[in-house]
């Protein structure tokens, strides 16, 4: 059982209430990290990312900062390190200094002065060439049997290696799974552009005719607003591409495909959003279903995610919320005759996972699939009373993950409960994958057996529909951070932009 030590501490959880200045609240971080790692006087020490060339080029690789290291920093400039002396309370942010052969070509970093400006640090120091960060918290008085590193960190900067090299990850992680308000407040503007940019797409709907421009008009809204990074590859795909879960070739012609499937969002201040709307692609009539099939598929989705969201509180655990959808989805299937047999069978055999083959939904905050806190019930010495349910269906987990039963591993659904300030995504999902199901299902009678085929060839052309919502966790209940249009209202927004009335 992990020990309680590993817990953030509560009283810092949700109920911070803003940090008071513009600044990132790095160091109300850093004290929230260090009290959970139950190390009075440890020294904690990160490593942020140097920009590097790709392999036989002369062109900086796409910087992106270690989130661990920004969550206790603000900082999102390359090559720097920090260090956190916890009895002093004293935060550390250790710069490089810039090359003054490359500052008229690539410009310059902060200095010590401007980065105490700009970041809620303590104290900014430029740091000497070829040093790591073993060395650093050296500098700080610390032996490595009193410093806490990330375990990637160990093997190569420590000899001899700390104790207990999972203990500050383990702290990290069971704190930045509980966002602060500035933390919610930077979830929710990256929800607001991105939201716009999805009804930007509606909007113009009418006027496409290839994918490619759904996803330029997604990505110029995001660039125009300030947000310039993607949350994650925008997956902009029709018909059949809406099948493949992570498509993002995104170059294809509408033609008489029936459905667009866009999961796409941006990053603001290295906090993700994770939205997915699915629409109807009809030349003839915007705004309205191409067909009864496709129609049915969508409401069935968007019945399931309002059903599973009205669920959400602290205190729930997300494996019920993840079975809930499982339950409605199957019930939904066999009542349009789409899966055959009984509920019970179709469940144990996993056929489900022919249409369904990924969990509900994940984590959000400094990654798109931000961390999973764990909890002792998620242990086999401390199980939930419905543990043996997380284990009758393995292939069905908490985050978001393509598997067929031949690869899939038994992993359970995380028994962690959930708490205020978790933001999870909600986000089921139908598809109809053709080589899923020729090579996976229909040849296995364990699967076959409850597939009605001449049903499935109705449904093949809608592809896939997916919607997902970004869900805060309040003190009472749930808060939807996700303002972009679904249903009936996103229909009405197609039909008008047709209509040249937006």
């Amino acid at each position: 059982m992990r020990s309680q030590s590993l817990s953030c501490p509560a009283e810092q959880q949700y109920h911070i209430q803003g940090h008071g200045t513009n600044k990132y609240p790095a160091k109300a971080h850093a004290r929230r990290v260090a009290e959970a790692t139950g190390s009075p006087s440890a020294i904690i020490g990160l490593e942020g990312v140097k920009t590097v060339p790709y392999s036989n080029s002369d062109q900086p690789r796409h910087f992106r900062q270690d989130r661990y290291f920004y969550y206790i920093t603000g900082c999102n400039e390359p090559g720097c390190f920090v260090t956190y002396e916890v009895a002093r309370d004293f935060l550390t942010l250790w710069l490089p200094k810039s090359d003054p052969r490359r500052i008229f070509y690539d410009g310059r970093g902060s200095t010590p002065e401007e980065a105490m400006a700009k970041y809620d640090i303590d104290e900014a120091k430029y740091i000497k060439p070829d040093v790591d960060i073993a060395w650093l918290v050296k500098t700080c008085g610390a032996s490595i049997k009193n410093t806490l590193l990330l375990n990637t960190q160990v093997s190569t900067h420590s000899q001899p290696a700390p104790s207990n090299p999972d203990v500050l990850r383990h702290a990290m992680d069971s704190c930045r799974a509980i966002k602060d308000a500035d933390e919610i407040e930077l979830i929710r503007e990256a929800n607001r552009i991105s939201s716009e940019a999805h009804r930007q797409v509606l909007t113009h709907l009418s006027k496409f005719d290839r994918e490619a421009q759904a996803e330029g008009l997604f990505l110029n809204t995001c660039i125009v607003a300030g947000a310039k990074e993607q949350a994650y590859g925008p997956i902009v795909g029709s018909g059949p591409n809406a099948g493949t879960l992570h498509y993002q070739a995104n170059n294809e012609p509408f033609e008489d495909r029936q459905v667009l499937l866009i999961d796409a969002s941006c990053e603001w201040q290295s906090y993700a959003a994770d939205i997915t709307r699915t629409m109807p692609l009809n030349r003839e009539n915007p705004g309205y279903w191409p067909s009864k099939e496709a129609e049915t598929i969508y409401k069935i989705v968007e019945k399931v995610q309002e059903s599973c969201i009205r669920m959400l509180k602290p205190g729930v655990c997300f494996g019920d919320v993840n079975w809930h959808a499982i339950d409605l989805t199957i019930d939904a299937l066999l009542e349009i005759g789409l899966l055959k047999g009984k509920r019970a069978d179709i469940l144990e055999a996993g056929t489900l996972g022919a249409f369904f083959p990924h969990g509900l939904g994940h984590h959000l905050g400094l990654e798109v699939h931000d961390i999973t806190p764990t909890s002792s019930a998620d242990s086999e010495e401390d199980s939930p009373p419905n543990k043996s349910r997380f284990n009758a269906c393995p292939r069905l987990g908490f985050a978001l993950a393509a598997f067929t039963p031949s690869t899939a591993t038994a992993t359970t659904l995380s028994a962690t409960p959930l708490m205020p300030g978790n933001v999870v995504t909600i986000e089921p999902g139908l598809y109809f994958n053709k080589y899923n199901l020729d090579t996976v299902y229909l040849p296995n009678p364990k699967h076959s057996q409850y597939i009605d085929t001449k049903v499935l060839e109705r449904y093949m052309p809608v592809g896939g529909v997916r919607i997902e919502d970004d869900i805060l966790i309040t003190g009472s209940g749930y808060e939807n951070l996700t303002p972009a249009v679904k249903g009936e209202e996103m229909l009405k927004v197609i039909r008008e932009g047709a209509a040249g009335r937006v």
